[in-house]
């Protein structure tokens, strides 16, 4: 395959070409990967910005450090996914990432930033989204959690703040997430976090 910029991957679902393969710090940007088996997969550092993996398997993948931003993972099995820090403390960056409906359970989350993401309906359970590193939280701020299942996830220490949205019930303080204030913005003054 060529890797230039205009030239980006595509693949039928169903394709199992990608699973069990190492593809460290490969350009996966505005791939077509919908419904395509990539289990096992090793994508350390790789990018899949504004990528398409709706219904992707990337069980057990190695996703570390990986770009996800504006990527649609809706419906996608992340089960046992490496999402967190990479070996140098690199973020697992979704940001703006559509995850409706994903499969997370199981997965490493641990400093992970998934700010402004839709996890809206997303299984957590059992998903750990600890703080590894000292300032290096998994961050959720803007983040939709509506309707996510969070049963037995540890988001201790997470970040979020006043625009993250939670499933009805559920207590982020309680289950030890940290509120943040918003960063400021350009051109405005920063928007403080309610007490």
């Amino acid at each position: 395959m060529n890797d230039t910029y205009l030239d980006f991957v595509r693949l039928p679902p169903g394709d199992r070409s990608l699973a069990g393969t190492m593809q460290e710090g490969r350009d996966f940007m505005f791939a077509e990967l919908a419904g395509v088996d990539m289990t096992g997969a090793d994508f350390y550092w790789a990018s899949f910005q504004d990528a398409n993996l709706a219904g992707a398997i990337l069980r057990d993948c190695d996703l570390r450090g990986a770009i996800l931003n504006g990527a649609n993972l809706e419906g996608a099995d992340l089960r046992g996914a490496s999402l967190g820090l990479d070996n140098l403390g690199g973020t697992t960056d979704l940001h703006g990432a559509n995850l409706k409906g994903a499969d997370l359970r199981g997965a490493d989350l641990s400093g992970a930033e998934f700010i402004g993401a839709c996890l809206a309906g997303a299984d957590l359970r059992g998903a750990r989204a600890l703080e590894c590193l000292p300032g290096r939280p998994t961050r959720l701020s803007g983040a939709d959690l509506t309707d996510a299942k969070l049963e037995g996830a540890d988001l201790s220490g997470a970040a979020y703040d006043d625009a993250t949205r939670w499933p009805n019930g559920f207590d982020p303080e309680k289950a030890g997430l940290v509120k943040r204030a918003q960063k400021q913005r350009a051109g405005g003054p920063a928007q403080p976090a309610k007490s």
